[in-house]
């Protein structure tokens, strides 16, 4: 059992403590407690959320894990516990994917196919739509069988369903030539073959970003709790979007450097905000990695300006290169790099400098700078109550401190420093 068997369990938890469902949730923190004995003790997420659900983790002897008394769920947030946990499961996998999704296209591909395939529906519909506006982009999972709908009918029933899912919430029929509410929408719903649908509308608060539709050629009664997995898909279908849009803008403002590839130092701050609040909802990890290539001074004496500008456009364009989808690369000074490492812990993100070194010895063919690269690692100290600014500013200047270190002990040296909480921060 790994560290993604860890997160998927705990996603469960906060996912069901949020929708009121308190005995599932223990059924899982049990479960972690089982497979990752003290791990609370390391995991400042992990320990919240055993505090949250009222659960306080016992190792004696044959102790059972002993629930804290809970403070009452309201009623409006409690629902049924029979919950299918079968359907509930295929969640965390769905939300990975969504995450890992650059574009909105993407995003909305992602989420149409996913869940098209997985509950066997005709047909599955993701669009973006602001109100009182035409869907901006849209993506149709149709089953085998069922024929690719023309652009306007889409159009057409995005714009009335999702008018009628920001009035009303969201709309679940078994029979919509039936249904009074979808009569002026059960025309084109009929041309695309669609007895029964449910509809759920995406949003981000109070902004309204699209609409997610699911629908079947047979009559299917739409359960409460199948309502309540699909408007949890469609919680992070929204979050995914976000993120996508916030890539875009950056692409769109043209904050790369053309010569090498990597992000300007601009948008850096941004951009690593962007990931904290992302990793914040995900209970995932985030690591920042500053790599030093030898002294800027002393490069510019023994090569010349051109030369060593040249050496760390080529040393740029190799970590472009070389980092996964969803890593940040910055031109962080004349001779410095940062990346910005999603779902990277400390020790992953160490691994990855040994990656680097051996790229820039063999695909540059240059020992030297490999010799001289200088890193500095901090993992961010994520936990839900923290401020995304404070947490950015923290392992910013952590990993400034362990760059420092790492060139202070001499080149070639790697530091990673752990973050230091005072017991006022841990209360």
């Amino acid at each position: 059992m790994g560290a993604g068997t860890l997160q998927d369990l705990m996603l469960q938890a906060e996912i069901l403590v949020q929708y009121g469902m308190r005995n599932k949730a223990l059924e899982r923190l049990q479960r972690i407690q089982q497979l990752f004995p003290h791990e609370e003790e390391q995991n400042p997420e992990l320990r919240q959320l055993y505090l949250t659900a009222g659960m306080t983790p016992q190792y004696a002897a044959g102790a059972a894990p002993a629930p804290v008394p809970a403070a009452p769920t309201p009623a409006a947030a409690i629902v049924s516990e029979t919950l299918d946990m079968t359907s509930f499961a295929r969640v965390p996998d769905i939300t990975r994917k969504l995450n890992h999704q650059n574009t909105a296209e993407s995003v909305l591909k992602t989420a149409a196919t996913e869940i098209g395939t997985q509950w066997n529906l005709a047909r599955c519909i993701a669009a973006l739509r602001k109100p009182g506006s035409r869907a901006t982009s849209f993506q149709d999972f149709a089953a085998a069988g069922n024929e690719p709908a023309p652009r306007e009918v889409i159009e057409s029933v995005v714009g009335m369903i999702q008018d009628l899912a920001i009035s009303q919430g969201a709309l679940a029929s078994s029979d919509v030539m039936s249904s009074h509410e979808l009569r002026d929408v059960a025309p084109q719903l009929a041309s695309l073959g669609v007895r029964s649908l449910l509809a759920l509308p995406l949003s981000d608060g109070t902004d309204q970003l699209g609409i997610l539709i699911l629908a079947d050629r047979g009559s299917r009664n739409w359960a409460a709790n199948d309502v309540l997995v699909f408007k949890m898909i469609a919680e992070q279908v929204a979050i995914a979007l976000n993120n996508a849009g916030l890539r875009r803008l950056v692409k769109n403002l043209s904050v790369t450097d053309e010569n090498s590839g990597l992000l300007k130092r601009a948008s850096y701050l941004d951009l690593l905000m962007g990931e904290v609040r992302r990793a914040t909802q995900q209970s995932t990890p985030v690591s920042v990695m500053l790599m030093r290539f030898g002294d800027r001074a002393a490069l510019i004496k023994e090569q010349g300006e051109a030369a060593a500008d040249a050496a760390m456009q080529r040393l740029g364009q190799l970590v472009a290169a070389n980092i996964r989808q969803n890593d940040l690369a910055f031109r962080y000074a004349a001779n410095a790099i940062a990346i910005v490492l999603g779902e990277t812990a400390e020790k992953e993100a160490l691994m990855v400098v040994e990656k680097m070194r051996r790229l820039i010895s063999t695909a540059l063919d240059d020992k030297h700078a490999a010799d001289a690269l200088n890193a500095g690692v901090a993992e961010a100290v994520m936990r839900q109550q923290f401020d995304p600014v404070d947490i950015v500013t923290e392992v910013v200047n952590r990993a400034e401190h362990a760059l420092e270190k790492a060139v202070a002990e001499g080149a070639g040296k790697s530091v990673a420093i752990a973050a230091v909480l005072t017991a006022a921060a841990v209360a």
